[in-house]
Parts: C-alpha cells; sequence; structure tokens
C-alpha cells in the first residue's frame, strides 16, 4: 500500500453512510414500480434485476472497460479511502471507484490533477464553483458529496458511488423501457431539475451519461462542471426573453452586464457549454444570451426522446423480421 501524497486540505460535507439512508429514501419513492417486470433485459448481463435486487455492481457491456488497467496496480490510498477501479474519464481527470479503509462504504472518487488545471487560471475556479453548489445539495435524485480532499498533487470530490453505472449504458445493454419504467426514471429527472432551478442552479449537461443508476435502478442526477447558479426571486419578462437574439435591445437594457457577483439578470447566461447532441439550438447556432433553465428543459425532453427511440428502434425490426 502507498499513500497518493500528503493530505494538506479537507472539508467535510457528509457521512458516506447515509447512502445506505438515501437509497431507502429512494426505493420507497420508487416502490410502486418495483412490482412486476418493466423492462426485457439482454440474457447474460448482469445489471440489476428488475424486482430492484442487486447483482454485482454495473455489469452488462459497456463503451469503455478500465477493470483491466487496475489488475496490476499495487493499492493506492487517498485521504481515508483506499482507491479502485477507474469508473470514467472527464474534463479534468478520472473517476474511481473508492471505499473507506474498513471496507464499509464505497464511494465515487473524482481525482483532478493539479497540474491539468495550473496551465489555465479559469479551470480552478470552476471546480471550486462545483464543489459549492453540490455542498448545497440534498436531494435523493441528486448525487451527493461527501467531502473535498486536496493533496498537493490531487483535488479529489468524494461522492455518492452509483452502482447501476450510467443510464446510457443501462438503455444498451436493454431492449427497451416499458412505459411505467420510462414514466417513474424520466418524473425522477424532473424532480431533480425542478429541486435545482428552484434553489437556483441550472446543470447545463443534462445527458443520458451523466444519469447515473443505484442499484434499485433509480435515477441519480451527477457531474456539475458546467453548473452555474441565477437568482432565481428575478424573474425575466416575455419581452427581455423575446429579444435576447436582439444585440440593440440587449446592450439598451444592459442585460449583458454582471452584477458585483458576476451574476445577470434572472437566469440569463452566455457561457456555451454542455454537449452537442443535447444542447437546445440558442447554445448551438447564436452567441448571444440564453436562459439557462430552459436549456436543462430542452436537455430533458431530448433524454426523453432518446429513450423512445430505443423502442421505435426495436418495433422496427420487429417489423423487419415479420
Amino acid at each position: 500500500m502507498r499513500e497518493n501524497s500528503e493530505v494538506i486540505n479537507r472539508v467535510v460535507v457528509s457521512d458516506p453512510q447515509e447512502d445506505a439512508e438515501r437509497m431507502q429514501e429512494r426505493l420507497a419513492e420508487a416502490r410502486p414500480a418495483l412490482v412486476g417486470t418493466d423492462v426485457t433485459p439482454v440474457t447474460g448481463l448482469g445489471l440489476v434485476g428488475s424486482e430492484g435486487v442487486e447483482d454485482g455492481g454495473r455489469g452488462g457491456a459497456r463503451r469503455q472497460d478500465y477493470s483491466r488497467s487496475t489488475s496490476r496496480r499495487k493499492d493506492v490510498q487517498f485521504g481515508d479511502y483506499m482507491l479502485g477501479q477507474t469508473l470514467g474519464e472527464g474534463e479534468f481527470g478520472k473517476v474511481k471507484l473508492g471505499w473507506k479503509k474498513d471496507g464499509s462504504m464505497q464511494v465515487a472518487i473524482k481525482l483532478i490533477r493539479r497540474e491539468t488545471v495550473a496551465t489555465n487560471p479559469s479551470r480552478l475556479p470552476k471546480i471550486y464553483r462545483e464543489i459549492s453548489i453540490l455542498r448545497d445539495l440534498a436531494h435523493p435524485n441528486i448525487v451527493r458529496l461527501h467531502e473535498m480532499v486536496e493533496t498537493e498533487r490531487h483535488i479529489g470530490i468524494i461522492l455518492e458511488y452509483a452502482s447501476g453505472g450510467e443510464l446510457f449504458d443501462y438503455i444498451l445493454n436493454h431492449r427497451y423501457l416499458k412505459d411505467q419504467a420510462a414514466r417513474r426514471l424520466f418524473a425522477q429527472l424532473v424532480s431533480g431539475v425542478g429541486y435545482l432551478h428552484k434553489k437556483g442552479i441550472v446543470h447545463r449537461d443534462l445527458k443520458l451519461e451523466n444519469l447515473l443508476l443505484d442499484q434499485n435502478r433509480n435515477i441519480i442526477i451527477t457531474d456539475f462542471g458546467f453548473a452555474n447558479t441565477f437568482n432565481p426571486t428575478d424573474e425575466l419578462s416575455d419581452e427581455i426573453e423575446y429579444n435576447l437574439g436582439n444585440r440593440e435591445f440587449v446592450r439598451k437594457h444592459r442585460l449583458d452586464r454582471q452584477d458585483d457577483k458576476g451574476m445577470r439578470r434572472g437566469d440569463l447566461m452566455q457561457t456555451s457549454c454542455g454537449s452537442p447532441c443535447y444542447a437546445a439550438p440558442e447554445l448551438v447556432v447564436s452567441d448571444s444570451l440564453y436562459t439557462g433553465r430552459k436549456v436543462d428543459v430542452w436537455s430533458c425532453g431530448v433524454i426523453l426522446v432518446s429513450t423512445s427511440l430505443v423502442l421505435l428502434s426495436e418495433m422496427n425490426q420487429i417489423l423487419i423480421q415479420k
């Protein structure tokens, strides 16, 4: 065993033991949907069963498999946690499976190498903004931040672990979701997004890959790297929203100006971010202002259509076979 590097700063937000309680809360919320079979599984996959029974973690075919890369690596300790296999890779680093030294709780650890953010002065504030946003969130369908650990070489964000993996992989590994299951998952997504908007937060990168599943197949919204805050009490008029593409109107009403906190009117934003396939048109074809809540709602619509297309694809295959 070797220590990754000495801890120089730690901010504890919650105990990982709370994850078990949150899981029960999500299970109680979704219990009516757990009766009967709501998916048609592909033979041989090891994902969560139709009754919500855990069967060994992520399982199934994944677009990227990192498990072999850690087979010959010595155990590494990071703060109070041991690092396991890589679960995925993000903009600034890797997300690794972790667990308490006593093996009591599993977590997901987002490891950011300091050298990757040192060359760009705007990256570090973005990471700390993500941590600041996560600290204030408490919703059963939004990933829980446990603590932030800083060492000389890394910034570690310790998060709730979702053993069901990505919703993207889940859809790839199943033929389709029945209506009852699809409604339940989408209702959980809308519940989480609505909570964020009431708190004055927009996600701006909602997509199937950022929607995880717990062992009982409930939604957990994650990856707040592009999230931003706004004043939820400052409602924009219809005239303002209609004329956001009119640069003269925007300048006349000083809508492009930021206050001393770096915020514009309402949920107006300008940074183009997120994933093109899920992004609203105003993020792709324009460099003008946009309303943050509406781009989140657009992404939710794309997610809903994406899950429907899987069903349509299956229907087409059946018709072709006949």
